[in-house]
């Protein structure tokens, strides 16, 4: 049962319905959020702990609802004819949290420390940048090491691009209290494992259409509840206000209740099966391409979402404008079974499929993708382990095949430059191809969007035929609350942010 697109469109509509009340300022949101590693955006990786991080930096553009960059710290911005050098014009009559003025210098301080590869987890994010330089207190200047077309959307991609003080980071203080920003809420107290409390910016920039001060809650109290079943019970009992994540198998019961909204939108995600193609005998694109042939992916979301993903055999979600629905794959043992013989392997083999316990949906999947290679003589052994082991596995190239999702993906360069590019950052399972490196390359560099969607369906046709990553789902990206929350909607890009959230007590 695929429920995901009326799921949506009522959805939607609902949401719509439930945010033209009037605002009422104050209060303290309470959510259920999920265990936040650190609070340094530059070393962090974690999701949860960027949308934390959403609360109290801001970024030169951020993204509107049809996800185009609109103006935030930055109020205007252009382009040289090469394409190389992008000018930002600044506010200035922003300031930190702690009083003093944002000015050019502390954009030019956030993205050396971004690209500083001694501290930062997120270089990868900004390898086009040659240079950031200030020209005077509101004025700032990147320089590309070639054209990029989506590197203004990026800019407002998230926490990892948000503007910190350098304060934060001198006093020793960021990763356990948070940086210093210019957002709409403040940490004030960080118990790992345990809570985070988040009280309002009264310094914040910001006011509504009609004048009115932002953000309208006094607050935040996110505590963390690392099992989804338990977030659940915590929103239905009426402990916590929202919930950044629900168990899958609860959304249509979630739907139907009365005391309970189930926000969702399509996400720009995919989760894949990464196939390892410096081993034998996965280094054959033809026992990869078997592997695509054979699996059932309706039935892996299925298993693996509870009927709120949609099976593809490319990464790009139907409602992206870069979709590309490119599907080779029929399902046909017996072809699947042709390319084995082909490549010498029709006996069968072993291999191992590393998930993760961190996401339970991707065990699910394995124990799918298990059952339904087993009558091509493909033994898979599911070799489940702790994130961080898992990482650790996945960097040093240990694995046979492995199985996790790759998130918020706005630009199609964010889909496939860094996982397939011969040199990509997380390129981890050692795919090369020369003919895909130009072609992403020049998709980088294309403006027109006509000529550029060409340019990526070529890739995507590319790296689906070659199968160094199978394809499996897009997921929804879901979460709850109390019809009490209102001025929040799930978003197309992932990001969460409370800025214009009040409860209707």
């Amino acid at each position: 049962m695929t429920i995901l697109r009326p799921f949506l469109l009522a959805l939607a509509t609902l949401v719509t319905f439930t945010v033209a009340t009037a605002q009422t300022p104050g209060g303290t949101l309470t959510a259920a959020w999920s265990d936040t590693p650190g609070l340094d955006p530059h070393a962090t990786t974690a999701y949860n702990s960027f949308q934390v991080l959403q609360q109290t930096l801001d970024t030169l553009v951020e993204l509107d609802a049809n996800l185009e960059p609109v103006p935030a710290l930055a109020e205007s911005w252009s382009l040289s004819d090469d394409g190389l050098v992008w000018t930002f014009e600044l506010r200035d009559d922003v300031t930190f949290s702690n009083g003093r003025a944002f000015t050019a210098d502390d954009v030019v301080y956030t993205y050396e420390r971004m690209l500083d590869p001694d501290v930062s987890g997120n270089t990868w994010r900004l390898s086009e940048v040659a240079s950031v330089e200030a020209d005077g207190a509101h004025t700032v200047r990147f320089t590309l090491n070639a054209p990029n077309a989506g590197f203004l959307a990026k800019l407002g991609s998230g926490a990892p691009f948000g503007i910190i003080a350098r304060e934060s980071v001198e006093a020793g203080t960021i990763d356990a209290q948070g940086p210093i920003g210019t957002g709409p809420f403040v940490i004030t107290d960080f118990q790992p494992g345990t809570s985070i409390t988040l009280e309002r910016n009264d310094a914040y920039w910001r006011t509504d259409a009609d004048g009115t001060p932002l953000p309208y809650l006094d607050g935040l109290q996110l505590d963390i509840i690392p099992d989804p079943s338990v977030k659940r019970s915590a929103l239905v009992s009426g402990d916590v206000d929202w919930s950044l994540t629900v168990p899958l198998q609860s959304v249509e019961e979630l739907e139907a209740r009365d005391d309970v909204v189930v926000d969702a939108t399509p996400a720009p995600s995919y989760h894949y099966i990464g196939l390892n193609t410096e081993v034998e005998p996965l280094d054959d694109v033809r026992v990869r391409r078997a592997i695509a042939e054979a699996i059932d992916r309706e039935q892996i979301a299925e298993a693996a979402t509870f009927g709120t993903g949609t099976a593809t055999q490319d990464p790009i979600p139907s409602t992206s404008q870069w979709a590309i629905d490119y599907a080779p794959y029929g399902g046909d043992l017996d072809a699947a079974r042709a390319l084995l013989e082909e490549a010498g392997v029709a006996d069968g083999f072993a291999i191992d499929l590393m998930a993760t316990t961190a996401y339970p949906e991707d065990i699910r999947a394995a124990q799918v993708i298990q059952a339904q290679l087993a009558p091509l003589g493909i033994d898979v052994t599911i070799d489940t382990r702790e994130f961080g082991d898992w990482l650790e596995q996945q960097a040093q190239g240990t694995y046979d095949t492995l199985i996790l999702s790759w998130l918020v993906l706005l630009d199609p360069d964010d889909f496939f430059y860094a996982q397939h590019k011969s040199d990509g950052a997380f390129n981890v399972t050692g795919y090369e191809n020369e003919t895909l490196d130009d072609l992403l390359l020049r998709g980088r560099a294309e403006t027109a969007f006509p000529d550029r969607y060409a340019i990526y369906e070529q890739v995507n046709r590319e790296i689906v035929r070659d199968a160094p990553f199978i394809y499996l789902y897009n997921p929804a990206n879901i979460q709850a609350y109390v019809p009490a929350v209102e001025g929040y909607a799930a978003r197309a890009d992932q990001t969460i942010r409370f800025v214009e959230t009040w409860l209707n007590d």
